[in-house]
């Protein structure tokens, strides 16, 4: 086999707790995790090989695995969490879309400096952060701008702005702006966020005592001013506001009823608020061990609350799902993973179950939202997928899978051995394939997706003008068509952009799989 390398080194792992890291042909990490019996967990790769997408997919990516073995399944779980937040492999699991964090930033580009809030350190400038709680950080933004005059108008008004005459401008609108005294303060903003609390209130009360030695009354009392409300709003932070908060509020994940999505919620007396949905793969295994991935990969990333509740057994897992929920983020509150039975909590994971199957019925068909996407004149019922593979132009071959009503037609499954192209040419490869899948014209679908981008559409949309053709690129995840040719982005937040995809998927392992095999049978 061509993953034999892989294969032995699995087989060596030991009967113990650990991480194990697949790497590729530079050394780079494809993907990490973690178990509570490595010797076990290197069996179950072995045996979804050619089964299961993630498993084919990290094979192909990967020359190498090996083992890190740990004290205790929680301290896997920990060293697991780090090695994928510092690395980031692709085939993990990770919340790419979206920032999670905030940095409050100090730009030193423009002509004058200005204290702002940002999600990106694109900029040249002083950052600081990141800062995950977001209400906390624009709660002290906020602060900062009021307290020392912070805000830039960008305006020119003599008498000065509104915000200016409500206190908040620093007055850039006027003539008479004194750039100097503005500097000062913003320097002193600086100072509170660089120094930390309790080193800053110290410093300014440090500085009124000096004020009041040279008698410079003056500045002392706008010493006292800011002292007083920082102590005020740090006050509130230092009471862990966002503890308070996520004390009393909860989460509440929900597996749908036909287990192709995996929903959350944040609940706060009896509200429920969707936070993020992940739909899955048409092929892709849904266990325990695949769910509890994104739960750790989740709270990696976002604060706990202290309970938990969700409509899935997590088994034996839920300890150390919850002591690691509590370890990461250095929380003192303890954190509950619970499956009520009854109760309020029972009421709320009811409550969140009749929301997601709500959602899922307004969703309707993927359908109806293509047809809005792409423009088209009616609802697209059947679409097949085409993809191309091969290693190095050997074993040239190519799929088309069907999809009807988001659903796989297994008798209109196809594989192709490219028979015109003798080199590497995916674009004539394409066209190939697309051409003998529809000698009989009378059983084109509603709409062909290519994988690819501009080039494999433009290869092979002009054999059939009545059919409608789309491309989903895969480094932006980006779609083209006749009717949309500059690109859309997709949202993969969404249920159209996350089925897309996992079309487009499906049809690419379908084709691996292929290709996979006649390789090993040439072997």
């Amino acid at each position: 086999m061509i993953h034999d390398q892989l294969i032995l080194q699995l087989r060596q792992f030991p009967n113990e707790p650990g991480v194990y890291l697949f790497k590729d042909a530079e050394g780079l990490l494809v993907y990490v995790g973690k178990a509570k019996n490595l010797k076990k967990r290197g069996s179950q790769y072995i045996q979804g090989l050619g089964v299961e997408l993630k498993v084919d997919t990290i094979f192909d990516k990967s020359i190498t695995v090996e083992c890190m073995v740990t004290a205790s399944e929680l301290e896997a779980l920990l060293l697991e969490a780090k090695l994928v937040q510092s690395h980031q492999p692709s085939c993990n699991v990770l919340l790419k879309t979206g920032q999670p964090f905030l940095y409050i930033f100090v730009s030193t580009t423009a002509q004058l400096p200005e204290l702002l809030i940002v999600r990106n350190q694109k900029q040249k400038g002083t950052y600081f952060g990141p800062f995950l709680e977001k209400g906390s950080a624009r709660k002290v933004y906020d602060f900062l701008i009021k307290t020392f005059r912070l805000k830039l108008c960008n305006k020119s008004i003599e008498n000065g702005c509104l915000f200016y005459h409500l206190g908040q401008c620093a007055g850039s609108c006027r003539s008479d702006f004194d750039k100097t005294a503005y500097l000062d303060r913003l320097e002193l903003a600086k100072q509170a966020l660089r120094q930390g609390h309790k080193k800053f209130l110290q410093q300014l009360r440090d500085e009124i005592v000096e004020s009041n030695t040279q008698l410079t009354f003056e500045r002392s009392r706008e010493l006292h001013r800011y002292l007083q409300a920082f102590e005020k709003v740090f006050s509130s932070i230092d009471q862990k506001s966002s503890d308070m908060e996520h004390v009393a509020g909860k989460h509440v994940w929900i597996l749908s009823e036909d287990k192709r999505s995996l929903w959350v919620f944040a609940e706060r007396d009896a509200v429920l608020k969707k936070k993020r949905v992940f739909y899955f793969s048409l092929d892709q295994q849904i266990n325990v061990e695949m769910l509890g991935e994104y739960f750790i990969s989740f709270y990696t990333v976002y604060l706990p609350p202290a309970t938990i509740l969700t409509n899935i057994d997590f088994g034996d897992q839920v300890e150390v799902y919850q002591q690691f929920c509590k370890a990461w983020h250095d929380r003192e509150y303890a954190v509950s993973l619970m499956v009520p039975t009854q109760g309020h909590f029972a009421h709320v994971v009811r409550l969140a179950c009749v929301q997601v199957e709500q959602e899922l019925s307004r969703q309707h068909s993927l359908s109806r939202q293509l047809k809005t996407l792409f423009k088209l004149d009616h609802e697209p019922k059947t679409i097949d997928c085409f993809d191309i593979s091969h290693k190095q132009g050997t074993f040239m071959v190519g799929s088309c899978v069907r999809f009807t009503n988001g659903q796989v037609e297994k008798d209109k499954l196809r594989k192709f051995h490219i028979k015109t192209v003798h080199q590497i040419d995916d674009y004539a490869s394409l066209r190939e394939i697309v051409a003998r899948r529809y000698k009989d014209i009378t059983d084109l679908p509603d709409l062909i997706m290519i994988d690819g981008g501009k080039g494999q559409l433009n290869a092979v949309q002009d054999l059939f003008p009545t059919a409608f053709f789309i491309c989903l690129a895969k480094r932006e995840e980006t779609v083209f068509s006749n009717r949309i040719p500059e690109g859309k982005k997709l949202d993969q937040k969404t249920y159209t952009g996350q089925m897309l995809i996992a079309l487009r998927d499906y049809a690419h392992h379908f084709a691996i799989t292929f290709h996979r095999s006649l390789a090993t049978i040439e072997q």
